[in-house]
């Protein structure tokens, strides 16, 4: 798998904003304009892959209402994994919240 570049463009797709911390993993390359940007916004660089929160996770989900976590899960499927048909967006986005539904 190849590297991709975090540009100042680009940064802020990468940003834990919960954390204000930028992990950078072995699959990341940092510009320095990225890394001015990130001290400008006092954002902590971590040099290694972000520890797994997934206790941190369910009750951000149990918090969230519908419509943020519909928009969440679209704009995860845009940005991490470079889905742009919109019925399969749509599709993916329903059967999510099914499941998420269900598990409760």
């Amino acid at each position: 798998m190849g590297k991709q570049l975090v540009r100042r463009d680009n940064v802020e797709e990468f940003i834990s904003h919960e954390e204000k911390k930028l992990y950078i993993g072995e699959t990341l390359i940092l510009t320095p304009g990225a890394k001015d940007y990130l001290q400008e916004q006092s954002i902590a660089v971590v040099y290694g892959e972000q520890p797994e929160t997934k206790a941190k996770l369910i009750p951000k989900i149990e918090a969230s209402s519908g419509a943020d976590l519909s928009s969440r899960i679209q704009q995860l499927l845009k940005n991490d994994f470079s889905i742009t048909d919109s019925n399969l967006i749509t599709e993916v986005t329903r059967k999510v919240l099914e499941k998420l539904e269900n598990a409760q």
